[in-house]
Parts: C-alpha cells; structure tokens; sequence
C-alpha cells in the first residue's frame, strides 16, 4: 500500500471512530467499557422536600430546581426507565422522555415539571374565601331534630361515659348546595353536597333561641363532596300512630319533620379542588381569629405533616315555598354566619397529596397515647362482629359508629313503631318508656381509611401497641415509627403551646401506617388551642384548691407560654402535666428518657428543632405584619355577622369571647381575663422561656 493510500486509510478509521463515539455511524459499536449516564432537568420544586426518582433499583432524591443524573447507570446500549417514585407534599409531578436506550451516550434530556394542584388555591391563605351554603327549610329543619335526637347523654356502647359529652353527635349529613367564589371572580357551584355539625365540645343547638327573633347561631361543620345519601336517617323522626316520619309537637320533636333524602350516587368519588371534605371551624376560643391558621402556617413551614387553613365567610341561604315561613319571616333567607377558619381534612385525598399514597390512618382521641393496655389487647370483642350493644371488652381499635343503621336498631324490637317510646326523649331518661338500646361506638383509635381492611389494620396497630409498651429503645423504635418526625413536631408543638394532642391530653392526632416505609407517622390535629395562656393555681403548692381536686388535671391547659420543654426544677415543663394522669406519654418516654435516665441524643435533635422554629419563624417582627394584614382584611366581615351569639370567657357575661382583636397585640391587663395573654405576649414569653433553655444546654 503506497503511502497515500495507507493515510486515507487511517483517516477514514478514525473519521469512523469519532462518528460512532458521537452517535453518527451506527456500525460502530461503543466502547463495551464506557459508562453512560442518564438524566435531564427539574423544575417547579418549591415545596422543599425532596422528588424521588428511580432507575431500576437506583433511586435518587432531588430537592432543587435544576439537573440531576443517575451517574455510571450502564455499559454500552441499554434500555431506561426513570420513574417518579414519590412526589414531594401537594406537588404533582410529570415525567417527560422518561423512557428509551442509552445508544452509546448519555441521557441528558429527560424533563420533569411540577406544580402546584388545585388544592393550593383552596387554602390560600393571602385572601378571604367565599362559601355560600344553600338548604331548603324541611333540610334545615332536619338538621335541628337530627341534633336533639342525638343528645347522647348515657355511657357508650363500652360502658364508659366521657366527662366531656357535649350536646349532639350526630353524624347524619343532611344535604345543601355549595358555592365557592373562585379568584377570578366567577363562582364553582356543587349539588347535593353533605353537611354536618362538627366537633366534640364545640357542639351545640344550631339555633339562637335567645334572639328575637330566632336565627341560625355559629357552630362548627363539616361538607363533604362524596356524600351518596345512602344511609337511613329516618331513625331520627318522630312518628305518628302509623309509624311514618310526622310533625309532633313538645319537646323533643317540636313539629319537625326527619326523613331519608333519595340517595345520589352519582356523588361516589366525587372531590371539589382535589379534596373530599372541608371542616368549617367557628374559633369559639379565640377572640383574635388567627391563632388557628397561623398554628397550621407554622406548622406546615417547618415540615410537619398536616392540614392547611385558611379563612372563609359562609353564608347560608334556606329556602322554600311561597307558603313557608322562618322565624317569622318568608323564604328565602340569607343569613351571615360570619368567618370561619376552612380546614383541610386529613383522610385519603390528604395522604395521597402529602404521602403520595393511602394506608391505614387512625384518628385517636382522649386517652389514646398507646400506654393503655387496651391498645394491645389482641383478645378483645370486634364491635362490627357483636348483636350486643354494650361490652366492656369491645376493641378500642376499630372504626366509629356513631348513627344506627335503622329504627329497629335505634329503638328495639318492641318500640320501633311505638309513638310514645319513639316521640320520648329517647337518649336520656325517657319519659315513656326506656332508653333506646342503641349507643354510640366510639373507639379511641378510630380508623379512618381502608374500612375493608378493618381486621389487618387493626392488628398492625394492636401490634404496634404491643410492640411500645415493651419499651424498646428509641433505636429500635425509630424502625418502625417516624422518631425524626415526631421530634419535629413535638419541638412545633412546644413552642405554640399546643397541649390539645399526645403528650398532655392523648388526644387530637392521627397515626397513619406508611406501607413504602413501614413505619408509624405521627399527624397532629386541631390547633384550636394554642398560642393561649391561663394561669394556673400550682396545685404543687396550693393542693386545697377545688381545681387542684379532681379526677381530669386541668393545670395541664395553663402556664403554657413558661413551659420548659425538659424538666429544670422550676418551671413546669412539656411531659409534667397529664389531663389524664393514668396515661403517661409512652412515646415520649421512650426517645427522650427520664430525668434520670435522659436521650440526650433526642433531646439535643428537639433543642436543635426549637432553635430552628424560633429563628426561622417564630419571632414577633416575622408574625406581626401577617397578622395585621390579615386583621385589616376579616375586621369587617367578623363584625357584620347575623349570628354572634353571647358566648363569654370564663363565663363572664361582660367579656366578649366573639371577637376582641386586641388579643393580637395588646395589653392582656385590660383585658376581660388578665390571664390571657396575647399572641404578642405569648410569642415574647414563650421565646424567652424556650431560649433560655437552650443556653443551658
């Protein structure tokens, strides 16, 4: 080969080479010896936890808008699939170009964008919402007879009677329309949606019986978007002498009417805004209005799993015929309810937005901290398997019922068509006859999704139970329980003075059961009551006090702005006080340790959680201009309300619990109950307090 022939030679090999490295000649194999890459771009991540994505067995978290890659994936040609694993909180996330083969090079254009879902507009809290309610008069009164009917007043169907019953829980939905004002001006209107009184000590008659004349007064409720209508609620009717639905008069039926509503299956899935159910809360203990959603802003901008809030003004529009009449005057009538904290509700669609996926969630109430030997007992009497109505050893795992499912059940075999055993008062001391054989089951772990699975859900949490009164370490724990999280919102939940959940009152929080990861995850609830001082009597030195003598520890609601978070010897501190003294909080002796025997690994993560809180959020110059916006914006529309009724504080009929903004940032000296202090103050104390602490660490 002369010698221009070998050059051509050569240059033509390593033209070829240099084409098969950059994807030109597909005849040229790629080194079997390189490694290729696959990735691409993310945008849209603000939430500030991570996207998961995942590559075969490989998976990798993004918590930042920009590139990512799964560096070294293969050798030569080979197929990919990237996939999102988990999304991060209420993002939904879209993959683009996920899939393909390598072909000798790397992936670089894989695109990935998330956004915000409808949901986040629903709970902005940068704007008053607008709801309007619409009923007709024979719902609304419905309403009223389905809330005396289900006076509970008699022990539960396991015997026990709680010190807190309150007026109705009833959890008949009767039916309304929805409205919602969207912000672009134009209104979402919602057929046949469910409605419902809410709440436990909040219950109350929803008729202002002392104005004149009578109007609808504020209670809290729930709407639910996928109610179907498919249960009997005549149980709750008063009858004539043919045992039909009829108007009655004298108490408890005063002339109302109860019936079934048709059923509406069409409403079976249905969601408004990627949500089933909004609870509607009236802030009967906070005259500022803003101590609720600034809990759950709070709580949400540190990390902590839970519902959003914002504010709503409901009105609620009856109506009828031209012959009807309410209160006196014709329909229809439109009446004010005011401004109501809008909650989201933690059930499939919250696990699903937050989690990315559904599993077993229990609502637990007081006293559930999973110390009580019940919690374990894997030989109690499932309630949904008994033909008895009371039984001491029913599960106190299981699900909620709270309604009969007929009148036979309601009122027995022999009174069910009786007229003066129906029309009596049939929840307390019946008048003519005896009280009716049906009472409620209220289990302190209620669950709340995958109903079908009620006998695996209830011994994973029997299990569980079992598993934390054996004490293991907090290690041990931490493989099947969320300790960083609980951690985490345990330091929230000092810092605001919110005693209303596990530690003080074992109540007021979800656990939820993650499959993916295989462990419990601490939820708290309802933050009514919080950013709240009351004095308390020091029972440790003034133990003759009446306060100081009874079965329920009611220092466990004061002293809160000066609550250390560990015991110091002075000052009260988180775990010292226990509504229910029998209860101590298991989890929280088991990760943090006794004064004696302290976690000083746990404490310094919770030190370290405070510290955060206080510095990033929890400081009067970071609050005040939020909540004065927010005063300016509902000031008018809390005052112009048609239903304030004269609830007091402290039973004080001249201090006003209604609306006093002046709790935001004033002087509690002049207020009604100098023991109050406001949120101004209690931010002040509470820093100091908490601060002080951490330097002598």
């Amino acid at each position: 080969m002369s010698s221009l022939s070998q050059f051509f030679a050569e240059l033509l090999s390593i033209v070829s080479l240099l084409g098969g490295a950059g994807g030109g000649d597909p005849t040229v194999s790629p080194d079997p010896n390189a490694f290729f890459s696959v990735g691409g771009t993310v945008t849209g991540l603000d939430s500030g936890e991570p996207l998961v994505l995942g590559l075969g067995d490989i998976q990798l978290e993004v918590d930042q808008d920009g590139s990512f890659v799964f560096a070294d994936f293969t050798r030569a040609d080979a197929p990919y699939d990237v996939v999102i694993v988990s999304e991060p909180p209420r993002l939904d996330c879209d993959i683009e170009g996920g899939s393909g083969v390598t072909e000798g090079q790397d992936v670089t254009d894989i695109g990935i964008s998330c956004s915000s879902n409808a949901s986040t507009e629903l709970f902005s809290a940068d704007r008053l919402h607008q709801v309007r309610l619409t009923m007709t008069l024979e719902e609304w009164r419905a309403f009223e007879l389905d809330t005396i009917r289900a006076n509970y007043s008699i022990n539960d169907a396991s015997g026990s009677a709680s010190p807190l019953t309150s007026f109705s829980h009833s959890e008949v939905y009767r039916q309304a329309d929805f409205s919602y004002l969207n912000v672009d001006g134009t209104e979402t209107q919602v057929e046949k949606v469910g409605f419902k009184m809410q709440g436990n000590t909040s219950r109350q008659y929803p008729v202002d019986q002392e104005s004149e004349p009578n109007r609808p007064r504020r209670f809290a409720f729930s709407v639910k978007f996928d109610e179907e209508f498919d249960e009997d609620e005549s149980v709750y009717a008063c009858i004539d002498a043919n045992g039909n639905p009829a108007a009655v008069s004298g108490e408890p039926c005063y002339d109302i009417v109860g019936q079934d509503l048709v059923e509406y299956p069409e409403a079976d899935g249905r969601e408004f805004m990627d949500v089933e159910k909004l609870r509607f809360r009236f802030n009967r203990d906070d005259p500022t209005y803003q101590r609720e959603v600034l809990a759950h802003e709070l709580l949400n901008a540190a990390g902590v799993p839970a519902a959003r809030a914002t504010h709503a003004q409901v009105n609620l529009v009856i109506t009828g015929t031209e012959d009807q009449t309410l209160y006196n005057a014709a329909l229809p009538q439109t009446f004010n309810m005011g401004v109501f904290t809008m909650m989201e509700q933690i059930d499939k669609p919250f696990l699903k937005l937050y989690f990315d996926k559904n599993g077993y969630l229990f609502k637990t109430g007081a006293p559930g901290n999973l110390a009580e030997p019940d919690a374990a007992n894997r030989d109690c009497d499932p309630y949904e398997a008994s033909t008895v109505f009371f039984n001491e050893n029913f599960c106190v795992v299981g699900v909620e019922k709270s309604d009969p499912d007929s009148a036979l059940e309601w009122l027995g075999e022999d009174n069910y068509l009786n007229p003066d055993f129906v029309n009596s008062n049939i929840n307390g001391d019946g008048s003519a006859g005896n009280v009716s054989q049906f009472v409620p089951y209220k289990p302190t772990y209620d669950l709340k999704t995958k109903k079908k699975s009620l006998d695996e859900a209830r011994a994973a949490l029997q299990d569980f139970a079992s598993f934390v009164q054996g004490r293991p370490t907090a290690e041990a724990l931490s493989e099947r329980f969320d300790v960083a999280g609980f951690i985490k919102a345990q330091a929230m939940e000092i810092v605001l003075g919110a005693v209303d959940h596990y530690v003080r009152v074992a109540n007021n929080y979800y656990l939820y059961y993650n499959s993916p990861s295989g462990r419990w995850i601490y939820i708290p609830t309802d933050f009514d009551y919080t950013l709240i001082d009351v004095t308390g009597p020091n029972c440790a030195v003034n133990a003759f006090l009446p306060i100081c003598n009874q079965i329920l520890n009611v220092e466990a609601f004061t002293d809160l702005a000066s609550t250390t978070a560990f015991d110091n010897g002075v000052s009260p501190h988180w775990a010292g006080r226990f509504f229910y003294p029998n209860y101590p909080p298991i989890l929280w002796e088991i990760i943090f340790g006794s004064d004696s025997s302290p976690n000083d690994n746990s404490r310094q993560q919770l030190y370290q959680e405070i510290e955060r809180i206080l510095d990033q959020h929890f400081d009067w110059t970071l609050l005040a201009p939020t909540l004065e916006e927010r005063r300016e914006r509902l000031d008018a529309a809390i005052r112009s309300t048609d239903a304030a009724d004269a609830e007091t504080v402290l039973g004080d009929s001249e201090c006003s619990q209604i609306y006093n903004p002046e709790e935001i940032d004033g002087d509690s000296m002049t207020f009604c109950s100098p023991s109050r202090a406001s949120i101004k103050e209690f931010v002040a104390v509470r820093r100091e307090t908490l601060l002080e602490e951490l330097l002598q660490q």
